[in-house]
């Protein structure tokens, strides 16, 4: 796309076309966007490279003893199904949604050069205008098209928690596994997870529930049924009660808190970031504001402005505009409100781990199970809360754009 851009200015620099001349500023606008799109794509990509690396050390002391059992060890316990990574939306929704924040600044840009820069009238100042209306254009369209843009990504996510969820349920043998053979439960595990798999947003709603529905219409919740039945002798677990205690400590406590403690990280650090942007484009607006005005009263009656006046006149018309983009970039990103579900979560699933480690010193008994299924009950009502919360945050009927 550079070399195109670079053969097209070197084509109407030394031919002069009226056709090349008028197209070199919607050439130069396309290369922008699709620089700034493929620019974030790669940002965000060392990014997330460069936190692996910072949080190697986090993620080594989380690594389960050896003799702590994996999920996947137990009876009826499957990987999640192999499909399309949440990550992967998430770019593609963030790269549109950052292209959108940045096109209205682009467009003020090309309109302010041509007023500025260029005398009135001329093939290139024409194009100047061509290339604003495309950028408007295509801010336009894409608002309009784009409807529920986050979609994909929120779906994606909520599956996979939801998947990643089920296991767990095996596990602990509540829900709609309490009381169940392997036999049934392996049946039940199906049809779940295969309902799960082409499940619509809206079913995904109806299936993050903690409730069974009675023929009648009425719900029982989970964690009044673990109590409800907990001196049925039919209810059991296959294996050492311990083993699957330390299991679900390790892999979804223990794991699930890290993972919150490093999202919230990372939201706050470009919460910083952004706004410390903010605050540097305003003070530098202000700033060049008043050295334009102090330009234009230096310049003496019937003169035209030198070339340094003009520039910082453009300047001057693109920092508030670069303020609003970085306010949307900010606003996409939702890092500070995310920031507080996550520490949320963290925290309740903190009581929940030192909950846990007190039952795996006390010595089994018959009550011991349905404190752990009760408690495994209420840690699944936490992460799913979460999950709810972050829909609630990130979901969008369509793209923000401010002109």
């Amino acid at each position: 796309m550079s070399a195109v851009l670079a053969g097209w200015a070197w084509a109407a620099a030394a031919g002069r076309a009226p056709a090349v001349v008028v197209t070199l500023p919607t050439v130069g606008a396309v290369w922008l966007l699709a620089l700034l799109h493929h620019g974030y794509l790669v940002g965000r990509e060392w990014a997330h490279r460069r936190r692996r690396h910072r949080s190697r050390e986090r993620r080594t002391a989380w690594a389960p003893a050896a003799g702590v059992r994996t999920p996947i060890d137990y009876p009826n316990i499957l990987r999640r199904p192999s499909g399309d990574a949440p990550v992967d939306h998430q770019g593609r929704y963030r790269a549109t949604g950052v292209r959108l924040a940045v096109l209205p600044l682009l467009a003020v840009l090309f309109l302010t050069a041509h007023t500025v820069l260029m005398a009135p009238g001329g093939v290139l100042g024409i194009g100047f205008v061509l290339a604003e209306c495309l950028l408007l254009g295509s801010l336009v369209w894409t608002v309009w098209t784009e409807q529920q843009p986050s979609l994909p990504w929120v779906t994606s996510r909520v599956r996979a928690e939801l998947f990643r969820r089920e296991m767990f349920l095996l596990l602990a043998g509540v829900g709609p596994y309490l009381g169940r053979t392997d036999q049934e439960a392996g049946l039940i595990r199906d049809a779940r997870i295969s309902l799960l798999a082409d499940a619509d947003p809206a079913a995904l709603e109806q299936f993050a529930q903690l409730t069974d529905r009675d023929p009648d219409g009425g719900e029982r919740d989970w964690r009044d049924e673990v109590w409800r039945r907990a001196d049925d002798p039919a209810i059991t677990l296959g294996g050492d009660l311990a083993d699957r205690m330390r299991t679900y400590l390790d892999y979804r406590i223990r794991r699930q808190r890290l993972f919150m403690e490093l999202a919230a990280e990372k939201c706050e650090r470009s919460e910083g970031v952004l706004g410390r942007t903010v605050k540097g484009v305003v003070l530098a607006a202000v700033a060049v504001a008043v050295s334009y005005a102090v330009l234009l009263a230096t310049v003496p009656d019937g003169h035209e402005p030198s070339t340094s006046t003009a520039l910082i006149a453009v300047l001057a018309a693109g920092l508030p505009p670069l303020c609003n983009s970085v306010l949307a970039v900010q606003n996409l990103l939702a890092g500070q409100r995310l920031a507080v579900s996550y520490r949320e979560a963290r925290l309740e699933l903190l009581g929940h781990e030192n909950t846990l480690r007190r039952l795996l010193g006390q010595p089994e008994a018959p009550e011991l199970l349905a404190v752990f299924q009760s408690l495994v009950v209420r840690t699944e009502a936490t992460l799913t809360e979460e999950v709810r919360r972050w829909r609630i945050m990130v979901a969008k009927p369509e793209f923000d754009a401010g002109l």
